[in-house]
């Protein structure tokens, strides 16, 4: 398939960007391979969040082998990402680096013809997007969303993310308590949809999915009605029934836990 075929690399690229300017704006460790992988390292304590991301359909190992070797050394778990089923090559050079933990990813899009979804509403929730002077606060809770302990995603509170042009983070309150996150990257006319996390004494409710909603809306509202994200298997339903589809799936290469 050509890259003029290609129905989703433009959601991979944009993927792939975001991860690019989130490096960029806390680290200054990005950098990208000469066939268009991007190396991104956040210092999060986290794989996923310290990754080597190829868009393309046939990602090049060499050029994988090239980019681990100028993010060493490795002060922080890492993850390779590519598309579909890893080639053997891809999946060997992963291994050098004792990558062998796969875990597969739906990418799922709601297209702008779709159209603009009603306004969420669930009793009391307030969905608002968080100034710079919260982000601790929204670090806690998107760690506390996705139990794991603060200091794996203190990335988030970082102040620079506040000045990082088209992205945006959230907050679900219930009388001004925080319940739930969302956050936005905004490229073109497409908004990219992350950190979905209902804290635990708050879920089936319906917050994740008005969480989702808004943040489409506002990618409306900002003149990119095309959203995708990237889910867990688990949470597929949940985006489904908010008008998203899978398209295709991504695989994260990590070490084993």
């Amino acid at each position: 398939m050509s890259q003029k075929d290609d129905r989703s690399i433009a959601f991979v690229s944009a993927y792939a960007a975001m991860f690019e300017t989130l490096a960029t704006a806390v680290t200054g460790r990005a950098s990208r391979g000469p066939q268009g992988a991007v190396l991104a390292i956040t210092g999060a304590a986290i794989a996923p969040l310290n990754a080597m991301i190829s868009p393309s359909l046939e990602p090049s190992a060499d050029e994988i082998t090239a980019l681990a070797a100028a993010g060493s050394p490795w002060d922080f778990p890492w993850s390779i990402h590519v598309r579909g089923v890893p080639s053997p090559m891809v999946a060997e050079a992963a291994a050098r680096h004792g990558l062998t933990r796969f875990e597969r990813q739906p990418l799922m899009i709601r297209h702008c013809d779709q159209g603009l979804p009603k306004e969420p509403v669930v009793d009391g929730l307030r969905i608002r997007a968080v100034p710079r002077d919260e982000l601790d606060l929204y670090a806690r809770t998107v760690a506390e969303g996705f139990e794991v302990p603060y200091e794996m995603l203190r990335v988030f509170a970082d102040p620079s993310l506040a000045t990082v042009d088209g992205m945006t983070f959230y907050l679900a309150e219930l009388d001004g308590v925080p319940v739930g996150t969302g956050m936005t990257a905004t490229s073109g006319d497409l908004t990219g949809i992350f950190n979905i996390a209902t804290l635990p004494g708050h879920r089936r409710r319906g917050f994740a999915s008005a969480v989702t909603l808004e943040l489409v809306r506002s990618g409306f509202a900002a003149g990119a009605g095309t959203a995708y994200l990237y889910a867990s298997e688990k949470g597929e339903s949940v985006y489904r029934s908010v008008g998203f589809r899978t398209e295709e799936y991504l695989t994260v290469i990590s070490a084993p836990s």
